[in-house]
């Protein structure tokens, strides 16, 4: 087995991840200020627009904490708070510019859209860093307490874990002074009930993730002999993405 090439499969598969994660998490921060109802068993919740695109964020950290172990899933949480910021800045700076009569898009809109934005960029980026590193703690502790079995168990106990705090914060901080304390839980409960049963229900696919990626770095080698199920993060182990990642997150 050439490990350059297995190197180079590690390396692609690890920018594939963060670049979805980071658009997905983006994603959210641009839509999380839209509400809409949904009823679950003649009960009406409250729900952010923003746990839409959410499920994506749990499942590649899962998987990067799987693969690639805390070291590289903190990295790629420390991307998407640096990416959520630039965006920030960039809306920012369309605020300044002096906005023409026949924009397509209108100055009011356009501010209307940035301040709603502004909110839930400190809330979603406050909750979002305590969230993920929470996440990432939970599911190296579980790993270390089943010795690597149970992929499902870390998996979702992770989420569970740290949801709910992320949904508490993210919350109170984007709609506090603008709601009611009421609402504000309603929407919060609402949300991490949502993101409860998603936990649960996304473990066929967080399984079906760690077969296709297990498969597209190590299909031709036949050094590794790991189940979902084993211990340690598959790629660190023999040493593939120390280069992708860094030592040093």
């Amino acid at each position: 087995m050439n490990l350059y090439s297995k190197s180079r499969r590690s390396h692609k598969a690890f920018v594939w991840m963060t670049a979805i994660f980071v658009t997905a998490l983006i994603i959210a921060n641009l839509i999380g200020s839209l509400l809409f109802a949904v009823e679950v068993m003649g009960v009406t919740v409250s729900l952010s627009a923003g746990i839409i695109p959410f499920p994506i964020t749990f499942i590649l950290t899962d998987l990067l904490n799987e693969f690639y172990g805390g070291r590289g899933a903190r990295f790629v949480t420390y991307v998407g708070f640096a990416m959520s910021i630039l965006v920030f800045g960039f809306l920012w700076i369309g605020t300044q510019l002096p906005v023409t009569a026949d924009s397509a898009f209108p100055q009011a809109q356009y501010l209307q859209f940035s301040g709603l934005y502004t909110s839930m960029f400190i809330a979603s980026l406050t909750a979002y860093l305590v969230g993920q590193l929470l996440d990432i703690g939970v599911f190296q502790a579980l790993r270390k307490m089943t010795h690597g079995r149970f992929l499902w168990l870390r998996a979702t106990g992770s989420t569970i874990v740290s949801q709910l705090i992320d949904s508490i914060l993210v919350t109170f901080i984007a709609f506090s002074g603008t709601l009611t304390v009421d609402r504000i839980w309603d929407i919060a409960l609402g949300n991490y009930t949502w993101k409860f049963l998603i936990a649960i229900g996304i473990t066929p696919l967080l399984y079906l993730g760690h077969a296709l990626i297990y498969r597209a770095i190590d299909r031709h080698s036949g050094q590794l002999d790991l189940t979902a199920d084993q211990a340690t993060p598959a790629i660190l182990e023999h040493g593939v993405t120390s280069t992708a990642v860094g030592d040093e997150v």
